[in-house]
């Protein structure tokens, strides 16, 4: 077990080879949203009502059910994890982590290259509002899923159902633990993000 929680198995998880290879897939599908976006901005942003002021408006006149906010970040946070767990336990942990990756950063680059576009500076702080607080524990979580993935894929060969259950071992402690920090962004996400963009919104009013 201590090789997982000391110092030694983090570095497994997160290795700087892994770390360069899986900075690189994420910062490719960044860029592609990021192009995609300012080459046909014509068609995607300047004629379309996405994240218009309008729309923008709307969104912070709502009134937040943070409970209903809560299980929706739950269901979209928890649904890609096990999704990636299951491909892991079939030996095709790196794919599902590859896919994962670039859709995060395309999806990123997508989305932040639209805010700029309309509104400039205010666009970067409303989308770094969108994903604060709840960053600082979904970020590392994720990363070290994915990580986890990785490495627990290849040891495993998709031959995890054998022997011991996955949660009597200590891949299956340190996976109980990642989960724990999706939970407790989800409930960052959830509750205190909606008070952070309701200051953000601020400026949209202005």
């Amino acid at each position: 077990m201590g090789e997982y929680f000391g110092k030694t198995g983090l570095r497994s998880l997160i290795s700087p080879r892994f770390s360069r290879r899986a900075f690189v897939i994420f910062l490719t599908g960044f860029l592609a949203g990021l192009a995609l976006v300012f080459i046909g901005q014509e068609g995607l942003v300047q004629n379309t009502s996405f994240l218009n002021h309008e729309s923008i408006e709307g969104i912070s006149a709502l009134e937040i059910d943070r409970q209903g906010l809560l299980l929706y970040s739950l269901r979209q946070r928890l649904l890609p994890a096990g999704v990636m767990v299951l491909a892991a336990a079939a030996g095709a942990g790196g794919a599902a982590v590859c896919l994962f990756l670039l859709w995060s950063g395309f999806s990123a680059g997508a989305l932040l290259s639209v805010l700029s576009l309309r509104y400039g500076i205010r666009g970067v702080v409303l989308f770094a509002g969108g994903i604060l607080p709840q960053a600082f524990l979904l970020v590392p979580a994720f990363w070290l899923l994915c990580g986890w993935c990785v490495t627990f894929g290849q040891k495993r060969g998709g031959k995890a159902g054998a022997g011991k259950a996955l949660f009597l071992t200590a891949e299956g402690r340190l996976l109980f633990l990642i989960f724990c920090a999706f939970i407790g962004g989800c409930v960052l996400e959830g509750y205190v993000n909606p008070s952070a963009l309701d200051k953000i919104f601020l400026l949209f009013r202005m």
